[in-house]
């Protein structure tokens, strides 16, 4: 790891990179790669290094992408494209891959400049999302695609699934009014019901007609979020009402 410039902490950090790759079972034999994938442009730009992470973020995306769909494609065989497109966008969306970047400990391996440092970079779910793209493009180079698929399953598809269907992380005002167009010919219509408290900590609740009648109710510290849980309500009541299939 050469590049590192200060050889003690050069040596703390390969070790906690060997411990990453150990710790997900990935036996990887071009360390060099790795480290590519932990090169931040910052961090290349300050120390005039040749390369950072920024192509192998793109064949990481990439990767992502025929994973994510050979993965939906096996898991709901009865479901239409449009919906298997939906859920893809979902997977490895930034929101979802910066949680999960997070989650793994990504944010103490990945080499930043100083100015990103003192910027928060290292806690930037957006930054560590793209450092997780190129590191998947880093293990796919290393490994294959049957070498990099179970980490991509375990690491990503799995718990991105669950976080993908929380009402932080899902769209469900748009699944919404698709789902109200296509069977009502109308759109959702959402209402204030209430808000209250302080300016600097307000809450509201908000309430969402379809054709007339109340489907769903939802709260939270900002309007966006009130009608996001009130739509995501709505969402799943009439898919069963209508009696959709969840794939």
């Amino acid at each position: 790891m050469s590049e590192v410039q200060d050889p003690i902490y050069a040596a703390q950090w390969a070790a906690q990179v060997r411990e990453f790759l150990v710790r997900h079972r990935l036996s990887v034999t071009n360390y060099a790669l790795v480290e590519q994938a932990l090169t931040h442009s910052s961090y290349a730009f300050e120390n005039h290094l040749p390369h950072d992470n920024e192509r192998l973020e793109f064949l990481g995306d990439a990767v992502l992408g025929l994973l994510v769909s050979e993965y939906l494609y096996e898991e709901h065989p009865r479901a239409r494209e449009g919906v298997l497109s939906k859920q893809k966008a979902s997977l490895v969306s930034r929101n979802v891959l910066g949680q999960r970047a997070l989650t793994m400990g990504l944010g103490s391996l990945v080499l930043l400049g100083r100015g990103e440092e003192l910027n928060g970079g290292r806690d930037r779910a957006s930054l560590l999302g793209s450092a997780l793209e190129a590191l998947v493009g880093a293990l796919y180079l290393n490994l294959g695609l049957d070498g990099v698929r179970p980490f991509v399953v375990r690491e990503i598809f799995e718990p991105g699934r669950a976080l993908s269907a929380t009402d932080e992380f899902g769209d469900y005002k748009s699944q919404l009014q698709e789902l109200v167009q296509k069977h009502y010919q109308t759109v959702p219509e959402y209402e204030l019901i209430a808000e209250t408290g302080p300016d600097h900590n307000k809450y509201f609740e908000v309430q969402v007609r379809v054709a007339g009648e109340i489907r769903g109710r939802g709260s939270g510290s900002r309007k966006k979020t009130a009608e996001n849980r009130a739509a995501m309500q709505a969402y799943w009541a009439l898919r069963e009402l209508l009696g959709e299939s969840q794939a």
